[in-house]
């Protein structure tokens, strides 16, 4: 009997230890190396939005008419167009490229500077192409995630794309 019940503690003591047992992690890779400074960067930028972006952008809404909001949003939108209209071209979409062109001339004559839209009533797609998508049609992998000051998160692979989204800017 002695025997029996130390053959059954054995087996318990068995089960016990095979909980502790643990299996290696698998690497999914979405680890960022920048994790902790992205953190501290993005807390900055968390701070300046709540207390003197958002306020302003409130104050903004409050007192400037819809319409008037609307148009200026269509004037940068417009200027920001030559961007996509690069872009179109350098990832070798030379049919939407264009298009783009139409765009941006109907929006930028007829629209009165691209205050108005009419490119959008008559139907003329508006696209969305930038530099970093540019990088990844011409086979740059995404990279790493970084968080930038006051620009917000990005890859490393879009970032380049804001320095020549700056120099297409002819504000």
């Amino acid at each position: 009997m002695n025997n029996k019940i130390c053959k059954l503690l054995v087996l318990a003591l068995g089960f016990f230890t095979a909980g502790c047992a643990s299996t290696p992690t698998v690497d999914n890779g979405n680890d960022d190396p920048g994790e902790g400074a992205n953190r501290v960067v993005y807390d900055i930028n968390d701070g300046i939005d709540r207390y003197l972006i958002k306020p302003v952008a409130e104050k903004y809404a409050d007192y400037t008419p819809g319409p008037v909001r609307e148009g200026i949003t269509n004037f940068f939108d417009n200027l920001t167009y030559l961007n996509v209209i690069f872009n179109s071209f350098l990832q070798g979409k030379v049919n939407q490229g264009l298009s783009d062109v139409g765009r941006f001339a109907v929006n930028s004559t007829i629209g009165f500077g691209g205050f108005f839209d009419p490119a959008t009533a008559w139907g003329v797609p508006k696209h969305d192409e930038d530099f970093g998508q540019t990088l990844g049609v011409w086979g740059m992998d995404e990279v790493a995630f970084i968080v930038l000051p006051l620009l917000g998160p990005n890859s490393v692979r879009d970032t380049p794309g804001l320095a020549t989204s700056a120099l297409l800017n002819p504000l």
